[in-house]
């Protein structure tokens, strides 16, 4: 057997390894795809839950509706009143830099623009770090705020928010991320009133 003989039976097994190995991922990724999907859907309607509880009971729809804004897209979904009046919004919006990317986040807001609760949906932070932003004691800093009634920054940037220890930039991208849907809040409002 000559040396061409021998690279032609080498690069003949290779390719069939990586046909198989596509084949197969193509399947799994077939397979998983649906439940994926389905369990995202139901975090995001877990992430409603929590961020309209004080409204009490509420119905939305199942899938959020889209809003974009002139540097930013987002999507939310209208909570409302067994009347059908709209009592409030969950946004979804993505905080923009932090310390690993942008991370996705929900932010309740209740009819007059004040902040409800927050919600991250899925990150990349630093786990005991910047993945504190979960954390009841940095959250609850948020609930009430408005857009007019708060400097959205943290206090290190002259601004009313504490910043996680160690984890300022993630800090900073959570505070854009709420001010972000307020903004949604904003427009939706300004909307409806035309």
């Amino acid at each position: 057997m000559d040396k061409q003989e021998s690279g032609f039976k080498i690069i003949s097994v290779l390719v069939l390894i990586a046909f198989f190995a596509a084949a197969l991922l193509a399947y799994v990724n077939k397979i998983t795809r649906e439940p994926i999907a389905r369990n995202m859907k139901e975090e995001t309607r877990h992430a409603v839950r929590i961020v309209l509880n004080s409204l009490g009971h509420i119905e939305y729809p199942d899938d959020p509706l889209a809003k974009n804004l002139s540097s930013f897209q987002a999507k939310y979904f209208p909570a409302r009143d067994s009347t059908g009046k709209v009592i409030g919004y969950a946004v979804i919006v993505n905080a923009p830099n932090g310390f690993s990317g942008d991370f996705e986040m929900m932010i309740g807001i209740d009819s007059t623009g004040k902040v409800l609760d927050t919600y991250v949906l899925n990150h990349k932070e630093t786990p005991g770090l910047g993945d504190n932003m979960k954390k009841e004691d940095f959250r609850k800093q948020f609930r009430g705020r408005t857009l007019d009634n708060t400097k959205w920054a943290v206090k290190k940037d002259g601004g009313d928010i504490d910043a996680l220890t160690a984890a300022t930039i993630t800090s900073r991208a959570f505070t854009s991320g709420v001010k972000r849907a307020l903004m949604v809040f904003q427009a939706l409002k300004e909307e409806k009133e035309k």
